[in-house]
Parts: C-alpha cells; structure tokens; sequence
C-alpha cells in the first residue's frame, strides 16, 4: 500500500475509523514532542475532534455491528478518540522562521504520532476484524480503502 492510501487509511480509522482524522499531514511545530508529551500528560484529556465521532458512528452503521461485537467496536472507537486528540494537540503550522530542516524533523515528529496511533489501534482493530462475519469483513476492507469520512 502506498504511503498516500495508508496514511488516508489510518486518518479514516483514528478520526472515524482507521488514525487518524482529517488532521492535516503537513507540517507540526518544532515543539511537537513537547507539546504532545504535555498534552498526553493531562489527567483530563480533552474531547476528541467531532469529526471522530461522526466517522466512528459511520463506521459502526457500515459495519453494522451487533450488540454481541460492540465491546470490540468500542475498544476500537476508544483508540480512535485517543489517537484523535493525540493528532489534534500537535501544531499544525510550522514556526514563522523555520528552516527546511526543521519542517522536516517536524513531519518525522508528526509522522511518528500517526505511527505511534496505528500500533495502538492495530490489536483493537484485530480484536474486532476477527468478530466480524464475511459480509461485515467486506464492509469494513470497503471502508478502510476509502479513507477518512468513507
């Protein structure tokens, strides 16, 4: 899968199913990391973009899960959230002054964040593809390949 679709995949799965969000992919702050390890911190994080929520109940009408698959879906809708507020709390302008070397190590910065979302959601993710039927499996492959907002 080429890195465009992936990240498109895992925008869709973390602000409405797979990562990540309509978050922008471009450039994060020199303070990122920072910023991120505060935010993350927080005892009470904030809520997750509206964007996740509406994607996360498209996502479950799509699939259409039934009451025994919810614990699943939910721990998959919970990751979203968390790798949606994770992406939202990293700057999405790179600083007045910034240097092409620093755009750079503030996309690896952001980059890594996605990465970071993706291997939370990964086993959440397996939990809930493994309940699924075949026709549910259909749905959800017909979803992840179309990206954030399905």
């Amino acid at each position: 899968m080429s890195r465009n679709i992936g990240r498109s995949v895992i925008a869709g799965l973390m602000s409405g199913l797979l990562i990540i969000l309509g978050s922008p992919v471009g450039k994060a702050g020199a303070q990122l990391h920072a910023a991120s390890s505060v935010m993350l911190a927080q005892a009470r994080p904030g809520p997750p973009p509206p964007d996740v929520e509406a994607n996360i109940a498209n996502l479950h009408r799509q699939l259409q899960i039934t009451p025994a698959q919810e614990a699943q879906f939910n721990s998959v809708a919970n990751v979203m959230r968390g790798n949606a507020r994770a992406e939202a709390a990293a700057p999405h302008q790179p600083p007045a002054n910034a240097t092409g070397v620093d755009d750079l190590r503030a996309e690896i910065q952001y980059d890594e964040i996605e990465l970071a979302g993706m291997k939370r959601l990964l086993p959440a993710l397996e939990a809930l593809y493994a309940s699924l039927s075949p026709v549910q499996r259909q749905a959800a492959d017909a979803a992840f390949r179309q990206g954030p907002g399905g």
